[in-house]
């Protein structure tokens, strides 16, 4: 029997083991170095940023975490694309392989879309692997199409 739940500061360990798992699925390149550094920076962050403008969801067989969905929060100033000033960003949807297929996933990201209602958030965005395209289409997600072009400066290598 899978329990989905939201973390609380005592996962914060499971939580960043969660997101390594992620990385190293979708980065196969990385260098212990730098999933080392991952780790020592997560934990700051988490310690500060759970549960008030970062929720973490988390599927769990017994002891054993099996998925997870991590969910940023952002209050800006209201816009014609977002009036409410508020939006939300789904990251590191993750599933372990002997649980995928299950609708695990579906059922965590299903919460986030609830509480992000109840948050009164003018949307959730998110960037998609191919694997994880057909669950967020089945969940009503669509592609962003807009004036403006993603663009970034790179300030740390």
């Amino acid at each position: 029997m899978i329990e989905y739940r939201k973390a609380a500061h005592a996962d914060i360990p499971v939580i960043i083991d969660m997101r390594i798992a992620y990385m190293e699925e979708t980065h196969p390149d990385l260098t212990d170095d730098v999933i080392e550094e991952i780790r020592d920076r997560s934990k700051g962050y988490f310690r500060e940023h759970l549960n008030r403008d970062c929720v973490v969801y988390l599927a769990c067989d017994g002891e054993n975490t099996v998925a997870c969905v991590f969910f940023v929060l952002v209050n800006k100033p209201a816009s014609p694309l977002f009036l409410t000033g508020k939006t939300g960003t789904l990251m590191n949807v993750f599933t372990k392989k002997e649980y995928r297929q299950k609708g695990i996933a579906k059922k965590l990201v299903s919460m986030v879309i609830e509480d992000g209602k109840k948050w009164d958030l003018s949307y959730i965005e998110l960037r998609s692997t191919n694997d994880g395209y057909p669950l967020y289409k089945s969940l009503d997600f669509i592609e962003d199409k807009s004036i403006y072009m993603s663009m970034k400066l790179k300030l740390v290598e």
